[in-house]
């Protein structure tokens, strides 16, 4: 699978997330492909973040606009308490909880998304710091298991750059 990406501002986070994901993606499969477990794994994890920001920036309330008037834009994306104005919830890292994005979808967009946050749960364990430790932890079939949400996310990603929506 090799996605390609619609354009969007180049200046948007949109734009960086989505090329992000695919080259992320990209790096997992050839170290896959190369035995090299510890780092496919990590980089299918950073794909899989990187798609569904995008996602979210682009179907949901989710943002990254300065979080004070006048300020610089947030780091990350978040989701903005409509009371206070502050961020309620920021996705930084995963692993996110999938009920908690899903929640965020509405309408015809919930389905096709949520869907693909049920494969979330392949990375109840992953996480960005495992990029510090030795690889021990790393188990081919869970690396294998991780590919294969990370294709099928960035399938929808690469659908919904191109059409606009999601399906």
């Amino acid at each position: 699978m090799s996605p390609k990406i619609r354009a969007v501002p180049v200046s948007s986070e949109q734009h960086h997330f989505a090329h992000a994901a695919t080259r992320h993606y990209k790096d997992a499969v050839f170290l896959m492909d190369a035995a090299r477990l510890p780092n496919a794994d990590h980089h299918f994890g950073v794909a899989v973040e990187c798609a569904l920001k995008s996602l979210l920036l682009r179907f949901t309330a989710v943002t990254m606009d300065p979080v004070k008037p006048g300020g610089d834009r947030s780091k990350m994306p978040y989701l903005r308490d409509p009371k206070t104005g502050k961020p309620a919830h920021k996705y930084g890292h995963l692993p996110w909880v999938a009920t908690d994005v899903a929640l965020l979808t509405h309408g015809r967009t919930a389905s096709p998304l949520t869907t693909a946050l049920g494969g979330l749960s392949a990375f109840a364990t992953w996480s960005v710091e495992h990029r510090y430790l030795d690889g021990s932890e790393v188990v081919e079939a869970d690396v294998g298991q991780r590919r294969t949400v990370a294709e099928n996310l960035l399938a929808l990603h690469e659908q919904a750059l191109i059409t606009g929506r999601l399906p």
